[in-house]
Order: structure tokens, then C-alpha cells, then sequence
């Protein structure tokens, strides 16, 4: 997803400032990956509870790390942030959803080992 994404810049360079836009969607797939790999290390030594406040942090601090992008956007170029800001929200909405998937599909096979220990 990441290599489409960085494809389509590539081609159509006037959709973002480049190198901003580069910086998003590197920084995006960093947190995406960071996300993946504690979720991946976490999952099976801790409860469900302590996931879903695991998931939630990273969600809270995905965030903060997200405006404080944008902040350091907004104070080094001050130009086109509207089109800039449209661009990063549309590439985070995108991550989402795939970090959506991946949850549900991580919560999917938690259920199931869950229904193999018991029976």
C-alpha cells in the first residue's frame, strides 16, 4: 500500500508538496509498523483488557504524534496547508482502515486459540 501510495506522488506531483508528502506517508507507515510490532509482542502475554487499553494508547499517541507532524508543517512552510492537511488526513484515514483490518483480524484469531484451549 505504502509503494502505491508513494507511486501515485511520484506521478502526480502537484497533488502535495513532494518531499512533505513523502515525510507523511514514511511517518505514517513507521507509526503503522511500530503499532503492528508491539501489538504482535504484546497480544499474547497480556489480557484483553490491558489490549484494548494497549490498542487505545497507541490510537491516543498515533494521534498527538499526527498533530505534531502537521504542527512542524504548518511553522517551517506555512504554505498550502489546506491542500497539505487534505493530503495527510486522506493517507491517515487510508492507514486506518487498514490497521482496522489487521485488529480485527488479530482479535479473530485470539477468539479462535481462545475456542481451542477450551474445547
Amino acid at each position: 500500500m505504502t509503494t502505491a501510495i508513494i507511486v501515485v506522488f511520484t506521478e502526480f506531483p502537484d497533488i502535495a508538496p513532494f518531499g512533505w508528502a513523502m515525510g507523511a506517508v514514511v511517518f505514517l507507515f513507521i507509526c503503522e509498523l511500530a503499532n503492528i510490532l508491539i501489538t504482535d509482542r504484546k497480544s499474547n502475554t497480556i489480557s484483553a483488557r490491558q489490549s484494548v487499553n494497549l490498542v487505545m494508547g497507541l490510537k491516543v499517541g498515533k494521534i498527538l504524534l499526527s498533530l505534531l507532524f502537521l504542527l512542524i508543517y504548518w511553522i517551517t512552510v506555512k504554505i498550502e496547508i489546506r491542500r497539505f492537511l487534505l493530503v495527510f488526513l486522506t493517507l491517515y484515514l487510508i492507514y486506518l482502515v487498514f490497521d482496522t483490518f489487521y485488529l480485527m483480524s488479530k482479535e479473530k484469531e485470539a477468539k479462535k486459540k481462545k475456542l481451542l484451549m477450551k474445547g
